[in-house]
């Protein structure tokens, strides 16, 4: 009797701790924002798995170490994010980023590279990568742009927005103005603009009105429309 009793109150400490844990486990996976990483180098693939290990609202899905097994892990696990180097075997970052544009899921891209090169900028976000972050970028940035992209938001550095300054000659247009120009283009909302130029909310604003009054336009359309005029962004 007394072995039963023990076994009947194991039982019951089992329903009543373990698997109500379990099922909290399992839904808080579920509601977890799900991420695919690309990365074909093991010593930064372990690097980042340790980043994304500290986010309890992050969870891996799978590593794909070439493009082609990103895209077959893709199929799979239709994740929610995909952490994506650019220079990777057999297809490279960018042919993944054209086929996820492509084959109508609704994975959101994060370049995560080692290349800052304009080309590489403009070729990514033109492919339709939702952001850009260099590899050196602090574990804390990288995790806030993974939470940001999964809230439908693009997001791209302000050293890097300056690589997308025109080459082109624009007397007329301030620094600070050709990369309010540059974020206008990708589609950004004042809050993401105030956050990569540093900027508070009213002073978005206002560099906006003084922006648009030069640019002679009254709508960010019309804004957007000059940016790929003057070669800032182009549609591909």
């Amino acid at each position: 009797m007394p072995r039963r009793n023990a076994a009947l109150s194991k039982e019951r400490l089992f329903k009543s701790v373990a698997i109500p844990r379990f099922k909290a486990m399992k839904e808080m996976n579920q509601a977890a924002i799900r991420i695919l990483m690309a990365e074909d180098h093991p010593v930064v693939a372990d690097g980042i798995m340790a980043i994304l290990a500290k986010a309890k609202d992050m969870v891996v899905v799978g590593h794909a170490r070439d493009g082609a097994e990103a895209i077959e892990l893709l199929k799979r696990h239709q994740p929610d994010i995909v952490l994506l180097d650019l220079r990777m075997p057999v297809v490279d970052g960018i042919g993944v980023v054209r086929w996820i544009q492509h084959s109508g899921s609704n994975a959101r891209t994060v370049i995560l590279t080692i290349f800052p090169s304009e080309s590489d900028i403009r070729q990514a976000l033109q492919a339709g990568a939702t952001a850009y972050l260099l590899k050196d970028t602090p574990p804390g940035e990288i995790l806030r742009t993974i939470r940001r992209v999964h809230r439908r938001k693009t997001s791209i550095s302000r050293e890097l927005v300056k690589k997308l300054a025109p080459k082109v000659n624009s007397p007329d247009l301030k620094p600070l103005e050709l990369e309010l120009l540059a974020l206008i283009a990708q589609g950004h909302d004042n809050r993401t603009i105030g956050s990569c130029l540093g900027l508070g909310p009213d002073a978005v604003k206002y560099r906006l009105r003084g922006l648009f009054a030069k640019l002679g336009v009254k709508k960010r359309a019309a804004a957007a429309r000059q940016a790929m005029e003057r070669g800032l962004f182009e549609i591909g």
